[in-house]
């Protein structure tokens, strides 16, 4: 949580002995990401939502007054008291003014397992691409709501988000992530932790280079080797990691019906698969030298949600590698002869 006297000229009006739920309103200000959602009577203001952690508040008694246009930016923001109790926030945008009078903000927040999700939306090196993701979620839970909603496992990985070479990765604009997870010597420091644990001396040789110029020339080369199949060790080291940071959080829960769908979804495709020769159960499956891996995208829990535009979806990581190149989950993604995987949407 940032200081008082930075968040208050972010939000005019914020008092030192508020709750932490108005100091977390004045850094979405601070962040330029406020947004309000309204279902039904209530509204929400999401404040962290990805794959691995939902937070928002919620507005006690709201009345907003004005047209609120959610892709306007906001010029200014001011938290006024009311005389008789509760709290009024005015929005300017442009040549619009919109107040949101409330009693109360309530803090909701609920952490999830998200090792199993996974987003593909540009091609090539996807299991890089899932693993930049995946530590850019857990380094932004980190970074909002701070080391105390982080096991240890997530502390220690989320610094991989600054190394460079791995961010480069990244399935989502690169220009936004280099912004948001900016290099950083403790993003060296890990890697090369990660590389002795699994003794890759040649990419050790490769970061002491780098670290000793970090320039965008060395850093496209330290990337483009992450791709060769001589990493695999390390790439399935990190995986293991993110999986037990993972694990031991609860799935999401979208109510009885839709949890059902779910379930029926995933025990179609383990029959279908085990059907057509491979061993496993849901999400991993084997063949000879195949390996399926199942991953999900998922939408929020938070009620705000409209269930009629719910959307889950299954998507195959199918790893293909020749008998004398097998070597584990996702394999067959690396570059080198006899392997190939590809992404398949259920």
């Amino acid at each position: 949580m940032q200081a008082y006297k930075d968040l208050v000229k972010a939000l005019p009006g914020l008092k030192e002995d508020m709750p932490r739920a108005f100091y977390m309103l004045a850094e979405l200000f601070d962040y330029g990401s406020f947004d309000i959602c309204r279902s039904d009577d209530k509204y929400i203001i999401p404040y962290i939502m990805n794959d691995a952690v939902e937070c928002y508040l919620t507005v006690e008694n709201a009345v907003l007054k004005g047209d609120y246009h959610s892709e306007e930016e906001i010029i200014s923001a001011s938290l006024v008291l009311r005389n008789e109790k509760g709290y009024g926030l005015i929005l300017h945008q442009h040549d619009n003014v919109v107040t949101l009078w409330f009693d109360n903000l309530h803090v909701n927040e609920a952490c999830f397992k998200y090792h199993e999700i996974g987003h593909f939306w540009v091609k090539g090196q996807e299991q890089w691409r899932m693993l930049v993701y995946m530590v850019g979620t857990i380094a932004d839970k980190y970074m909002y709501m701070g080391k105390e909603y982080c096991n240890e496992t997530e502390c220690f990985i989320q610094s991989l988000i600054y190394f460079a070479p791995f961010r480069r990765w990244t399935p989502v604009p690169g220009d936004l992530m280099e912004y948001h997870f900016p290099a950083r010597v403790e993003g060296i420091d890990i890697m090369e932790e990660l590389c002795r644990e699994v003794s890759d001396t040649d990419y050790l040789k490769l970061i002491a280079r780098y670290r000793a110029n970090p320039c965008e020339k060395t850093e496209k080369l330290l990337s483009r080797h992450l791709a060769d199949a001589k990493r695999v060790p390390l790439y399935q080291y990190i995986y293991k990691l993110v999986i037990k940071a993972s694990k031991d959080y609860p799935e999401r829960n979208y109510g009885k019906q839709i949890n059902e769908r779910i379930k029926e979804k995933r025990k179609a495709l383990e029959q279908e698969l085990l059907q057509k020769g491979y061993t496993g159960k849901y999400p991993v499956f084997i063949k000879k030298n195949t390996t399926v891996r199942v991953m999900e995208e998922q939408p929020y829990v938070t009620a705000i949600l409209e269930w009629d535009d719910y959307k889950y979806k299954q998507q195959l990581m199918i790893s293909e590698c020749s008998a004398k190149r097998y070597d584990g989950i996702n394999a067959g993604f690396f570059k080198g002869i006899g392997r190939h995987g590809r992404i398949v949407q259920v």
